[in-house]
């Protein structure tokens, strides 16, 4: 077969299974087995695969019919300009999720140093793949970032992302604040689980494929929301900094839950237009 009939046939593999964005999967999926750009696979339209080509991208196809996330199947997602290594162990990093790192890489040109001549002590609770704490430590060296999670096996993923993009972040293993408790942060930053329980079941079919710890947020999906506001104000130094990632419909009881414990709030909206992130700061 050519590259251009495996391409149709693919997406129409894809489509009967209602996958979104069909087309764009096939190709991807195509070249990956051929290790060839999405433009290439179109120069190339009309070459020939060879029967184990055809065979590995068969199997492919399948997984991802079966609505196996793309990204764990490819072992790879795109972040802030980064490639970061996923697989089953850890949540695939979302582009909603690069407002918060962007709202903390605005803090560089204002940020003042302390008086102990320290660097900006920064905290990634959750921090699964290391997404998050890996980017503001690529693009904000002169901070010191720790990230943190519940999973060993989240955390050997989140080192060899450090590993490999050649970034310094420190890892802790523990449940939520229990790792950092004994310190003063001058930025907390967390992407928690926040999807309530009976919410769950409604979300698409590749969520399932996802660690579901990293999803579940209790009952009403406000826990982590919860002890982190509590908690806060032993946590942060002076004018220290809270910025969170959140479900589209939580920004008004995310931000009463800091505003209760004398925090300013202030609500940053995704690409969509939808409320993502709240940025509380110590007063």
């Amino acid at each position: 077969m050519r590259i251009i009939d495996v391409l149709l046939w693919g997406e129409q593999e894809l489509k009967l299974a209602q996958v979104e964005n069909p087309r764009w999967d096939a190709d991807l999926l195509l070249g990956h087995i051929l290790k060839l750009r999405r433009e290439q696979l179109y120069l190339s339209r009309d070459q020939l695969l060879d029967p184990d080509q055809e065979i590995a991208f068969a199997q492919v196809l399948e997984r991802r019919v079966k609505r196996e996330p793309l990204q764990y199947i490819l072992k790879y997602q795109e972040f802030m300009g980064l490639d970061f290594y996923v697989d089953r162990r850890v949540l695939i990093p979302r582009a909603d999720s690069e407002i918060l790192v962007e709202k903390i890489l605005e803090l560089k040109t204002t940020w003042s140093p302390l008086e102990d001549g320290n660097p900006p002590a920064i905290v990634d609770l959750c921090t699964g793949s290391g997404a998050l704490a890996i980017s503001v430590a690529h693009y904000w060296p002169q901070t010191r970032v720790v990230g943190t999670d519940l999973s060993p096996d989240a955390l050997e993923v989140a080192r060899l992302n450090s590993e490999r993009l050649g970034v310094q972040v420190q890892w802790r293993q523990g449940d939520f604040l229990a790792p950092i408790r004994s310190e003063s942060w001058d930025i907390i930053m967390s992407n928690p689980p926040y999807i309530a329980v009976d919410e769950y079941s409604e979300l698409a079919p590749e969520i399932a494929e996802e660690p579901r710890m990293a999803f579940l947020g209790g009952e009403d999906g406000l826990d982590f929301y919860r002890e982190l506001a509590r908690e806060a104000p032993a946590l942060l130094k002076a004018k220290g900094i809270i910025i969170v990632e959140i479900g589209w419909q939580q920004s008004e009881p995310v931000t009463r839950l800091f505003q209760e414990q004398g925090f300013a709030t202030q609500t940053f909206q995704d690409l969509g237009g939808r409320d993502r992130v709240v940025f509380a700061r110590c007063e």
